[in-house]
């Protein structure tokens, strides 16, 4: 598997990714460091990766119980208006 956030999101069809700008997201159990730079870099963390974080859990349609669940609808995730915001700030528009 390549490059896959824990919403599912493939990060190799991202721009920041191909530009290089992002390094790409982590599963769920890996996200402790990844969180704590989006805190840093962007004033927030991304829910759907938090959420898998402090369930233990890779990825939320595969691993997650819960799935579909009240995290992803209520943060409209993955493309809320937050999410949207950081992506145009990231891509310097």
């Amino acid at each position: 598997m390549g490059v896959v956030g824990a919403c599912g999101i493939a990060c190799e069809v991202c721009k920041l990714y191909i530009e290089g700008k992002c390094k790409g997201c982590v599963p769920g159990r890996q996200a402790e460091m990844k969180l704590e730079m989006q805190v840093k870099m962007f004033g927030m963390k991304c829910p759907a990766l938090e959420c898998a974080f402090n369930k233990k859990i890779d990825y939320c349609i595969r691993d997650c119980p819960d799935f579909p669940c009240q995290t992803l609808f209520a943060a409209e995730f993955p493309y809320s208006k937050r999410f949207l915001e950081v992506m145009k700030m990231a891509r310097g528009k």
